[in-house]
């Protein structure tokens, strides 16, 4: 059952671009499909990087450093993970 004391810990935050990264302070984690590397930008650094567009455009757009893979995966970090 539903116990109101967890509701302030349990909610739903509907992150589409880059600029609900920034505004939800969450991060943004890639990683290569095809050698494993990863990396973790903050929300400002990636639209530094790609200004404001949909994620899953720029999951497409990115190519991996150290292989030159395209199969690319995008986790979003919740703030301060």
């Amino acid at each position: 059952m539903f116990s109101l004391r967890y509701a302030a810990a349990m909610s739903t935050k509907h992150i589409r671009t880059i600029a609900d990264l920034v505004r939800f302070r969450a991060s943004l984690k890639v990683e290569c499909g095809d050698c494993g590397a990863s990396r973790t930008l903050a929300g400002v650094e990636a639209a530094a990087m790609a200004g404001n567009c949909d994620l899953q455009r720029l999951g497409a757009r990115l190519k991996c450093g150290r292989c030159g893979g395209r199969a690319g995966r995008l986790v979003i970090l919740p703030p301060g993970g």
